[in-house]
């Protein structure tokens, strides 16, 4: 068997100590605690496979096979990658992240919010990110409970809920809670500017200024946070004062955000919402909602009638100055006896990226909008674009 009289016999001990180490991590909730042990065992298997070979005549056929493997598509994912669409830089991504992953690696899930906390065990939100067909880097994200049983080994299982029963309540950014200090002064220095930034607005609320000129957000699908349209010829998209990390900016795209909630989980039928909002001076503040009621995936819903906007959409802009509201409800409302002869046209939405995984949604949108008042012009919604990451709502 394997008994270390020598050296080779220490190592193919080792190789046996690797198996059972990341079996034992791949099979049960046990995870290291760092990353590169993890990979430091999977280079294990592979490196000290013909020690193994050399002690048991038996498995000479065990290096061989897990080095042709590797070898042998190796190649195979480099011409893959010459392929217009990049089909190889999964698998690569996925190779180089198995042998030779840390805690700082893109693809290793890290701790970025703690929810609640019992004990030393936390309720806490993950993300990692991988490369992906649709963008550059796909990002995941899972909440999980998280039990250190020792430096080394911790017991991570998915969590239904956030916040538990009898868990004390944390809410913070994870960054609070490791021993690095200096990322802790840079947390704070950020909240410390974005006090500053909104500050800053409330001052300049009160000082008459000239609209700011306007572009539309490029149509990306990498949930970049925006969201834009043309509204009477100009353009109206997610637009206020706000902290960039280094100094305060006008341009804010972080503040388009989304939801999504199944309708119907054994048919993945989903409803969302998106709101943003323009802050722009004490005359131009505004807050715009799209709701989409059912949604099986990418695609184009269009909607005709008044019945189908109230039922299944609405697009609402609402101005916070002058305390109005306008929607695609009321633009599709025939009241009044001016509304038969106005341009009534139906609303369309075309999703263009729904991805679960990356919780990542895209598309475009037009329509129109009308004052609550019955004879009010419609105005219309045309050029409308979004790309937000979306938060999922359990039911």
């Amino acid at each position: 068997m394997l008994r270390p009289h020598n050296l080779s016999g220490v190592l193919a001990r080792g190789w046996l100590l690797c198996v059972l180490l990341s079996l034992l991590e791949w099979l049960t909730p046990l995870a290291f605690s760092n990353r590169a042990v993890s990979s430091a065992l999977h280079c294990g298997i592979w490196v000290l496979s013909p020690f193994v070979a050399r002690r048991l005549p038996e498995l000479r056929w065990l290096p061989r096979l897990l080095w042709s493997v590797l070898l042998g598509l190796l190649p195979v994912w480099l011409l893959l990658c010459l392929w217009p669409w990049g089909f190889g830089l999964i698998p690569l991504s996925y190779q180089y992240h198995f042998f030779f992953g840390t805690n700082d690696s893109g693809a290793t899930w890290k701790t970025t919010y703690i929810y609640a906390r019992q004990n030393g065990a936390v309720v806490a939100r993950q993300q990692c990110e991988y490369w992906s067909l649709h963008s550059s880097e796909t990002r995941h994200s899972r909440t999980v409970k998280i039990v250190p049983l020792t430096p080394v080994w911790q017991w991570v299982t998915s969590a239904e809920d956030e916040h538990p029963q009898g868990w004390a309540l944390v809410d913070k950014a994870a960054v609070y809670f490791g021993p690095d200090s200096t990322k802790q002064y840079r947390a704070d220095a950020l909240k410390a500017g974005q006090q500053r930034c909104w500050q800053e607005q409330q001052r300049l609320d009160s000082i008459p200024q000239s609209a700011p000129r306007l572009t539309l957000p490029p149509a990306t699908q990498r949930g970049a946070g925006t969201l834009g349209f043309e509204l009477a010829g100009k353009v109206w998209r997610n637009f206020g004062h706000c902290f960039d990390g280094q100094a305060c900016t006008d341009q804010c795209p972080v503040r388009a955000s989304a939801a999504l909630e199944y309708v119907d989980p054994t048919t993945r039928i989903y409803s969302f919402r998106i709101m943003t909002e323009l802050h722009a001076g004490p005359t131009n503040r505004q807050q715009l909602s799209i709701w989409l009621g059912r949604v099986s995936g990418p695609g184009t819903y269009e909607l005709e009638s008044p019945q189908e906007a109230s039922e299944n959409f609405d697009l609402v802009l609402q101005d916070k100055v002058t305390d109005s509201l306008y929607s695609q409800a009321n633009a599709l409302d025939r009241r009044g006896p001016r509304a038969a002869t106005q341009d009534i046209r139906p609303a369309r939405v075309t999703i263009t990226r729904l991805d679960p995984e990356a919780r990542i949604l895209s598309g475009t949108f037009e329509g129109q909008l009308r004052a609550d008042a019955p004879r009010a012009k419609p105005l219309q919604v045309s050029k409308g674009r979004f790309d937000v990451h979306y938060f999922l709502v359990r039911n």
